[in-house]
């Protein structure tokens, strides 16, 4: 079945208040030309999922459209802790779920092998999180008495995710780090794949690092050039760090941000 649509209709599927998962990793091959449409498009009280949170995730918060995130870390390495992520946490302005590498991980993956929750051994979790995270609970493994933590598995409603590239049936190239992304159709009602470039199948198994993401969870295709800028998309573009710093910038001054989150 052909899945190409275009970013306006693809992001029809997205209702207030729905749970959303972004994909990529800090500053390379994130959906930002997908976050900033659902910022246009005046979407509010979203539960953003995000490995890493970065650029596309701030752009939301700053946009008000976010009301939870779930994620290990908010920031725009080399320009610091995301700007309106930092906001809003401080003035308490979105709720925060506390997350680590291995609970967010093991979460997505329950949730991909359709399970209520996965075993995590209690020694990996040094930081108390079981403290603020009430969900998290904490029993002695049935087998060998070890204590374990269960933690639960996270269903969203709508994942995002950008490509190097996809065929029209969404099968699609991601190059590079992987984060979370090849799990992320597996725990989505609907998945939207942006990509740099449509090719044909056969095209696609031959590019750096094949085809890496089967099309069977994937609900729409659509083509959006440099969807993924300022961030990377490798080996299209690299990190455009005058533009990451223009957006901290404009982050401070209303009028700057509003023009920054009006370009397509």
């Amino acid at each position: 079945m052909d899945k190409r649509c275009a970013l306006r209709d693809a992001i029809e599927i997205v209702a207030n208040g729905s749970v959303i998962a972004l994909g990529g990793m800090t500053l390379y091959r994130r959906p930002v030309a997908a976050a900033r449409a659902l910022a246009q498009a005046g979407r509010r009280d979203l539960t953003v999922v995000a490995f890493t949170a970065g650029i596309e995730t701030d752009l939301l918060i700053g946009a008000g459209a976010v009301k939870q995130l779930r994620s290990c870390y908010a920031g725009l390495e080399f320009a610091g802790f995301a700007p309106h992520f930092t906001r809003a946490a401080v003035s308490r302005q979105i709720e925060i779920v506390e997350e680590t590498e291995y609970t967010l991980t093991y979460a997505v993956q329950a949730a991909a092998m359709q399970v209520p929750f996965l075993p995590m051994r209690d020694s990996l979790c040094e930081l108390d999180i079981a403290k603020v995270r009430p969900d998290l609970r904490r029993f002695a493994c049935p087998i060998t008495s070890a204590p374990l933590l269960a933690v639960p598995a996270l269903c969203v409603d709508v994942a995002f995710i950008h490509a190097l590239a996809a065929d029209r049936f969404g099968n699609a190239c991601l190059p590079g780090q992987l984060a979370l992304d090849p799990l992320l159709p597996a725990i989505a009602k609907a998945t939207v794949l942006t990509c740099e470039r449509i090719v044909e199948t056969d095209e696609l198994v031959r590019l750096p690092g094949g085809m890496r993401l089967p099309g069977i969870g994937v609900t729409h295709v659509v083509v959006a050039p440099h969807g993924s800028a300022p961030c990377s998309c490798i080996p299209d573009y690299d990190l455009d760090v005058s533009s990451v710093l223009d957006y901290v910038d404009a982050a401070v001054d209303r009028a700057r941000w509003q023009r920054w989150l009006e370009v397509d």
